[in-house]
């Protein structure tokens, strides 16, 4: 793990990262494919609890998905923040280089 990485397992504590979330977003949707699946073989008098299953994986996928999109904003700005904060110290070394001469 890099020093950018441990910075934003720092920031994020507790909380997945956003491949975490893809991660388990996929997994979710998978499950939903295998369970649309098996909805169209049941006759519709079976198939209340797997609509009603169907229907809370959408809004779990969902969920996941917005969250990704928050965390990966997150993530994004912690990285553009740590780069800047290296081009500001790499100008600061050239301008101490060049008082030095």
């Amino acid at each position: 793990m890099d020093d950018q990485d441990q910075v934003l397992r720092d920031f994020l504590g507790d909380n997945p990262d956003s491949r975490q979330l893809r991660e388990w977003r996929g997994a979710l949707f998978q499950r939903l494919t295998k369970l649309k699946s098996e909805l169209e073989t049941l006759p519709p008098e079976e198939s209340a609890r797997l609509r009603r299953e169907v229907e809370t994986l959408r809004k779990q996928i969902a969920a996941l998905d917005a969250e990704e999109a928050v965390t990966r904003f997150v993530e994004d700005s912690v990285r553009v923040t740590l780069a800047m904060g290296a081009v500001i110290s790499e100008a600061g070394d050239a301008t101490d280089i060049e008082e030095e001469e």
